[in-house]
């Protein structure tokens, strides 16, 4: 809901700009230019003194424009601050997420090389206690193209998480299930594109950079792997059915379509 006020806001913010402005400059050269090109000053006394209705209601609609442009220079600097204060905390809350998405890999490494569902994993990580209202107080004053960023982020994350969760109950419920490495391909994909966006994201986080974003390419895929001590090649059922390959198809369709799942 705030984000589409937000969104009307501007919208409104901008045919009123839009309309507004060459509508008043029409009505200058009207009203104070073209009458004295025409006639004397008599004539342009009188042309104001009839139109002095409608001169009203211009000064009047200059007056509320002029109102409505200095309103929304301050809300835009006063949001300016508050991002800044909450980018303040941004950093840390990244940084706790990659050591989860670390944690994370151990818990996938270990199913994958003991599928079995009475095999041992490690302890399930734990998510920054403030990851939450960090990424809340960031979306809610930032620029919509960084905010829809932070959310992309968030949901990745929160599935992520239900997925490990449901990967763990289950080899903790039933001694005899044996988890689909198919499906831990696809944990381990996400994983390291959650490991990427967190990490594409760092240098705006830390005021380094402009925010921008980046198209996924495998070196950015094959080094998250290397920074979560996941060997690529030990993730191999088929020449088809691997990690490298499945993350490159993965890119490139998703490249192609930002909409795309993983297989």
């Amino acid at each position: 809901m705030q984000r589409q006020r937000t969104i009307r806001t501007s919208w409104l913010f901008a045919v009123a700009n839009y309309v507004g402005w060459p509508l008043l400059a029409i009505y200058g050269f009207c009203m104070f230019a073209y009458p004295w090109h025409t006639g004397s000053w008599r004539y342009v006394q009188d042309v104001w003194d009839r139109w002095q209705t409608l001169n009203a209601g211009a000064f009047a609609f200059l007056a509320s424009l002029l109102a409505f442009n200095i309103a929304k220079f301050t809300e835009n600097r006063q949001r300016e601050r508050d991002f800044i204060a909450a980018q303040a905390f941004l950093p840390s809350t990244l940084s706790g997420i990659m050591e989860y998405c670390t944690q994370s890999a151990r818990i996938l490494e270990a199913i994958w090389e003991a599928p079995e569902a009475k095999a041992r994993v490690p302890q399930f990580p734990s998510l920054p206690q403030d990851y939450r209202e960090v990424f809340s107080n960031c979306i809610r004053h930032a620029d919509p193209d960084v905010g829809s960023y932070l959310s992309k982020i968030l949901v990745r994350l929160q599935v992520h998480e239900a997925r490990l969760r449901d990967a763990v109950g289950e080899s903790a419920r039933d001694t005899e299930r044996i988890l689909d490495r198919h499906s831990l391909l696809a944990y381990l994909l996400r994983l390291g594109e959650l490991y990427v966006l967190v990490g594409n994201l760092f240098g705006f986080a830390r005021g380094e950079e402009i925010f921008s974003v980046k198209s996924f390419t495998w070196d950015d895929f094959r080094s998250a792997y290397s920074i979560l001590d996941l060997e690529v090649d030990n993730f191999f059922i088929d020449d088809s059915m691997n990690l490298m390959a499945f993350t490159k198809r993965w890119i490139e369709r998703t490249n192609k379509a930002p909409s795309d799942s993983a297989q």
